[in-house]
């Protein structure tokens, strides 16, 4: 298997775009959850309003992993699918910081370590 084909690299970028958009909308749907029961929890008896800072706290962290990991990922997968050179270092980065992620995570690490570090053809050293 040609690894250095470009057409690996397309598959990565559409990987990196569905797992982005779907960790978005997860985090979109928690958002949700938590207005929803934060409100019922506000109509029962003994609500303490201020303990709703924390849910604040942990939402806004939330979003901040979205802000560094999805949407840079998203951009970087675009960038793949569209094949521009500057997208292949940080797609490595991400790879990368994705092992983490067992299991699906891990294999997609592995694939961009094999897919981003192949030789061309030409390239071998005999």
């Amino acid at each position: 298997m040609n690894l250095s084909d470009p057409v690996h690299k397309k598959v990565i970028g559409v990987i990196f775009i569905v797992f982005s958009a779907l960790g978005l909308l997860m985090l979109l749907f928690y958002d949700q959850l938590m207005s929803v029961i934060i409100g019922v929890a506000q109509d029962e008896p003994g609500f303490d309003p201020d303990a709703i800072w924390v849910f604040d706290l942990i939402s806004s962290f939330l979003w901040g992993i979205a802000i560094i990991f999805f949407i840079p990922r998203i951009i970087i997968g675009i960038g793949l699918l569209n094949q521009r050179k500057w997208a292949n270092v940080p797609a490595m980065v991400y790879g990368i910081i994705s092992l983490i992620n067992i299991p699906f995570g891990t294999l997609l690490g592995v694939y961009c370590i094999l897919v981003f570090t192949a030789k061309k053809k030409g390239d071998e050293d005999y």
